[in-house]
């Protein structure tokens, strides 16, 4: 009898140290995220700022930290990057262009507001694990408080209230609709700081905030009346359930990074078409991202599809029906987008042109 045997496939040792090599320095990024922040809640980034080159002990001098805490917590950094090491006088430095970055500018509220969406999720890592296993989604109803919490932060740092007023007044006719007392309806609205600040902008305006998620339409509600803006209110519904407009419709509808978290979105926008006004117009706010998949295998493409994957699409799977259209994730693209409000009846799409860092933003027409 012949016995055929089969081909033994050599692994390359070095390629597979290559890989592990790749993980390690995933490990070391994950945990560095907890001592960015623990840098900030601490003040050593703030102790390091505009002082120089400084020692272990120099600059636990500053600070309220262990020096052996201090000198660890020093050396990961400049492993990291973040801070300058000169081995002959084994001092640390934090450089101008790192400060604004990190103390001066948005990296540590960015980190803050992170850190508490991933400290949900892993709290919660068991139960999503066990969801994403067997093929179900993930709402944001069984997320926790402090994820909700985290998400508003970010969304907050990210569409600060001036960008979301420059993106409205880029579509002149429909700000003087608004000023002369229009309508405007936020779908997907969260905590409702968008929907807060576009009613702060235009007192005159009707804004209706609407989320499937009562526990976050209460807090919208809080907020509202914690910021003392009457001309703001919040309901539960889904996208697909918007309410109707007053007259022939809301003159503004908005969607602020909610699309992708939706388990119908052409349903929404083709609700949001029957429901805007024909002067009226859809704001569609997304991740800003290549229009390739192949475009967006860097770094910020990979933390933008590891988000997708642990929340927004979970949440859309979580909604998903038979008849629904496919979710779209977080990073869908300028064409994909620009299709979809076309198959939704969208006679025109223009992209802004704003100085969003995280976003596009797209305004469809009737």
């Amino acid at each position: 009898m012949t016995t055929i045997e089969e081909p033994v496939q050599v692994v390359d040792a070095q390629e597979v140290e290559t890989y592990l090599g790749r993980l390690t320095t995933d490990l070391g990024g994950a945990l560095g995220v907890l001592l960015t922040s623990l840098g900030t809640r601490s003040g050593l980034w703030r102790a390091l700022a505009d002082a120089g080159p400084g020692t272990a002990e120099q600059v636990a001098g500053r600070v309220t930290v262990d020096r052996a805490l201090v000198r660890e917590w020093l050396r990961a950094q400049a492993a990291a990057g973040y801070l300058d090491y000169d081995p002959t006088t084994d001092t640390f430095e934090l450089s101008p262009a790192a400060a604004a970055a990190i103390p001066d500018g948005p990296g540590s509220p960015l980190v803050e507001a992170c850190l508490e969406m991933f400290t949900a999720v892993v709290d919660g890592f068991d139960d999503f694990g066990a969801a994403f296993g067997s093929g179900r989604g993930f709402g944001w109803h069984q997320r926790t408080g402090r994820h909700w919490h985290g998400q508003d932060a970010f969304t907050r740092l990210t569409l600060p209230d001036e960008l979301i007023g420059a993106a409205v007044a880029d579509l002149p006719d429909v700000a003087a609709a608004l000023d002369a007392g229009g309508s405007v309806a936020d779908v997907g609205c969260g905590y409702g700081s968008p929907t807060i600040a576009i009613a702060r902008r235009y007192p005159a305006a009707r804004v209706l905030g609407v989320d499937y998620h009562d526990a976050s339409v209460m807090h919208g509600r809080q907020a509202a009346a914690l910021a003392q803006v009457d001309n703001a209110r919040f309901e539960v519904a889904s996208a697909l359930d918007l309410p109707d407009g007053t007259g022939d419709g809301y003159d503004l509808i908005t969607f602020f990074d909610s699309l992708h978290d939706l388990g119908d979105p052409l349903g929404a926008l083709t609700r949001a078409r029957r429901a805007v006004a024909p002067s009226g117009a859809v704001l569609l706010f997304e991740p800003a991202g290549a229009d390739a998949v192949a475009d967006n295998l860097n770094p910020a493409g990979r933390m933008i599809y590891s988000i997708s994957t642990l929340i927004c699409t979970p949440n859309a799977v979580s909604q998903r029906t038979s008849t629904s259209s496919e979710p779209l994730g977080a990073l869908a693209g300028e064409p994909t987008l620009r299709a979809l409000a076309a198959a939704a009846g969208f006679s025109a799409v223009r992209r802004l042109d704003l100085p969003l860092p995280f976003n596009l933003v797209l305004e469809l027409r009737p």
